[in-house]
């Protein structure tokens, strides 16, 4: 029954005073990898040495012993011994140490030339126990040298009759290293105590004027420190140093002990504790004795050490979640590690695995390298995992072959471009040349325009849209549809006419939905626009649809009074990119929610959704649509007559480009707005006459999407100008209504309320109140 250390310390010190009665003892103390039995025996020699006793101490180790009375010599010589008797042992234990010995060897007959030596020894310490009681402690007397194990039988058989405790630590292992030793020393009567490790109380004892509140600590340090004292003093440095620890979270005083627990034993358990921390999951013991340099036979023996009862839990969890290990290994040595790894793996385990290694150990090779990092890379992307197919083709393009490179680097751009669209960038000339040569197709042919789009590169755009025009066969059908509404969303109606495909709508239910919400940004708006914008979200998915499409069928439900129905479809759509790692969706469907919110009048919720939008994506990485979310926190924070927040939001920088956008124009009105409310009339004017002019230009002139003649109206009412006021209001409510099934109306709720203030405020001739939207 394993023993508790209080209770362990107890015996120890009963034994002790049994001894200092006349008779010799003997206790073995053994414990697993991290039990704590150096900790307990240093507890102990502090009270042998407090109570009088000499105490003569050594610690085995592996390194030493092929050399002959080594720990002898560790013994007798840290023991403060007189000169004269210091000089006597000196001369005894020369020729023992002189004696070459085998490594790893079991006790064997005492040689001949060291009978009187070592009886002599043992003779200088049973009369050293006449004056005081003797304690000798061998710490890991599992690594000690031949002839020491014969002088500790050699006393063993003699101290009966002595004042002599003699206290032995070693490992518990499923099979005794020192067999033969083992028979001989427990062919007496002796003291058994296998150590437990230490309890969520002897923890919090242990913590005991160390810490505030130990026994608050004590469970979850048990259960990081599996009960071993190292540890938990490790644990007590860490947050002495401030450094925070929790279940996948250690510190560096931490994760060192780990190492000395593992330092301490064989070479042979930390290279494979070292190759568990790497394989992981598809560890078995042909792989790890591969991995490791050593047999199969080698490795279940070093993973019987590393488990439970023989080693903590917290040794074997630290090993297989591998920062522990991996973190100390030398980076040569880890890269080594995870390229042999892989080449184990390779037609044996998933894509994923065998790439995981890839990346770790470093520069990829051309060849099958290549080929499992862009299948890993393919299949993450079906999994919405983008990150990891980012992680996983980043690496594999310098060493892709030239016919390959074009198809690795649009996989990579499209996954980026769901990460961070600005990080695409540095990635699509190959993508240019393909294009300009006509030689890009579908997903790959859009990819290029769209990105050309989205960050302002017009003269990119331009000639790829010129492109795709000479080439109708570019593009299939659902790419087309597609991306005529990529080029609505950015630019109106004018340039998605360049779009071409011969496909007619009413062959395709796909282009025929798409072109049915593309009426979004026409007066005249198709009666099927909420059916296709429905049917477009329900067969949405991360990555094969392009998110402006997404955008506008989620508008289209806001907008025709069915905010509750497009915010369900957020949830959704945000769960899923939250679960891949999209965070360019992530950022935008956000905004969608904050625009949800303001046209509630949750002025409140609106503000702070728009700042974590725009907190979720690096502000390059908006490109040209950086316009909506800056558009919606300005609407939200002018509602609210936050003037310096206001104030703050228009300085920041946006592109020149954005302004000849739909997102630009939802900014120029926002804008005008918040410059009425700071009260810089002449700059709102300015924004809302420019905003107006774009509108009517590009054919967009639509109330839902910035009704800028209310703001125009206010602006002239607050320079005394009623009857322009008039005018404006009148031209803003003959505006088409639009199909009336649809409950979209011209401008919904907010707008028509805004407009009716502002047309009551004309007729009393004086400005109406400042309000955002």
């Amino acid at each position: 029954m394993p023993t508790d250390h209080g209770d362990a310390l107890a015996e120890l010190v009963g034994l002790l005073a049994e001894c200092s009665a006349g008779t010799g003892r003997l206790a073995l103390v053994s414990g697993g990898l991290t039990s704590g039995k150096t900790e307990l025996l240093q507890r102990f020699q502090l009270h042998a040495a407090a109570s009088g006793a000499l105490l003569l101490t050594a610690t085995g180790a592996p390194a030493e012993r092929p050399l002959q009375a080594g720990v002898i010599d560790q013994l007798f010589h840290g023991a403060g011994l007189p000169p004269e008797i210091a000089d006597r042992v000196s001369h005894l234990i020369t020729p023992i140490a002189a004696t070459v010995n085998e490594s790893g060897a079991d006790v064997q007959s005492i040689h001949h030339s060291h009978v009187r030596p070592v009886h002599e020894l043992c003779q200088i310490l049973l009369e050293l126990s006449r004056e005081r009681p003797v304690v000798l402690c061998v710490d890991d007397v599992q690594f000690a040298d031949s002839s020491s194990l014969q002088f500790i039988l050699y006393l063993r058989r003699r101290m009966r009759a002595g004042r002599v405790l003699v206290v032995l630590t070693e490992w518990q292992q499923p099979q005794p290293t020192l067999p033969l030793f083992h028979v001989e020393l427990t062919r007496r009567p002796h003291h058994r105590i296998r150590l437990a490790p230490l309890s969520e109380c002897g923890i919090a004892e242990l913590l005991r004027d160390r810490v505030p509140d130990p026994d608050a600590l004590a469970p979850a340090w048990h259960t990081l420190s599996g009960g071993n004292p190292m540890l938990v003093r490790a644990l007590v440095e860490d947050l002495e140093a401030g450094h925070e620890t929790g279940p996948d979270q250690v510190g560096p005083a931490f994760k060192h002990a780990v190492l000395e627990c593992l330092h301490r034993w064989e070479a042979g358990l930390l290279e494979v504790a070292r190759a568990i921390a790497v394989l992981g999951e598809e560890r078995t013991p042909v792989l790890l004795g591969r991995l490791a340099g050593t047999t199969p036979e080698a490795v279940e023996q070093a993973v019987d050490v590393l488990t439970p009862p023989a080693c903590c839990s917290t040794v074997v969890s630290a090993t297989r979640r591998g920062p522990a290990i991996l973190d100390s290994t030398p980076g040569a040595e880890r890269v080594r590690l995870h390229a042999r790894a892989a080449e184990l793996l390779y037609q044996r385990r998933a894509a994923a695995v065998v790439a995981d290694h890839l990346v770790a150990a470093g520069p990829v090779a051309s060849g099958w390298p290549v080929a499992v990092l862009r299948i890993a890379a393919e299949q993450a992307l079906m999994g919405d995992d983008v990150a990891a197919a980012v992680r996983y083709l980043e690496p594999a393009l310098p060493a892709v072959e030239p016919d390959e490179r074009l198809g690795v680097t649009s996989v990579l751009v499209r996954a980026l471009w769901r990460v961070n669209p600005a990080a695409a960038v540095v990635h699509m000339e190959p993508l240019h040349e393909a294009m300009w040569a006509g030689g890009l197709r579908g997903r790959d042919a859009m990819t290029v325009v769209h990105h050309a789009l989205w960050i302002g590169d017009e003269a990119t755009a331009v000639r790829a849209l010129a492109v795709l025009d000479q080439n109708p066969g570019m593009l299939d059908a659902q790419s087309a549809a597609e991306l005529r509404i990529v080029c609505q969303w950015f630019h109106g109606l004018d340039q998605a006419t360049a779009v071409a495909t011969d496909v007619v709508a009413d062959a395709d239910p796909w282009v025929a939905a798409a072109q049915a919400i593309g009426t979004f940004w026409t007066a005249e708006f198709h009666p099927d626009a909420i059916a296709s914008a429905e049917h477009i979200l329900r067969s949405c998915r991360l990555g094969d649809m392009s998110l402006e499409v997404v955008l506008t069928a989620l508008l289209i439900l806001v907008h025709s009074g069915h905010p509750d129905r497009a915010e369900r479809w957020c949830d959704r759509l945000t769960a899923e990119a939250v679960r891949g790692g999209a965070v360019t969706w992530q950022s935008i469907l956000e905004v969608v929610r904050a625009d949800i919110a303001l046209r509630r009048g949750e002025v409140v919720v609106a503000a702070a959704r728009a700042e974590t939008a725009l907190a979720l994506l690096p502000h390059q990485g908006w490109g040209l649509s950086i316009g909506y979310p800056l558009a919606v926190l300005l609407e939200a924070n002018t509602a609210l007559n936050r003037h310096r927040v206001i104030a703050d939001v228009m300085r920041l920088r946006v592109p020149d480009a954005m302004f000849a956008t739909a997102a630009g124009l939802r900014y120029l009105h926002a804008r005008g707005n918040g410059n009425l409310a700071v009260g810089r009339v002449l700059a709102a004017i300015s924004d809302f006459q420019n905003c107006g002019t774009r509108m009517r230009e590009w054919g967009v002139d639509l109330p839902v999407l910035a009704p800028w003649r209310c703001g125009l109206a206010q602006a002239n009412l607050t320079l005394g100008r009623p009857e322009a006021a008039r005018e404006l209001i009148s031209e803003q409510m003959l505006l088409p209504a639009g199909d009336r099934r649809t409950r979209r109306g011209a401008a919904g709720p907010r707008r028509r309320g805004r407009a009716r203030r502002a047309t009551r405020a004309a007729a009393r001739g004086r400005a109406a109140p400042a309000a955002g939207g």
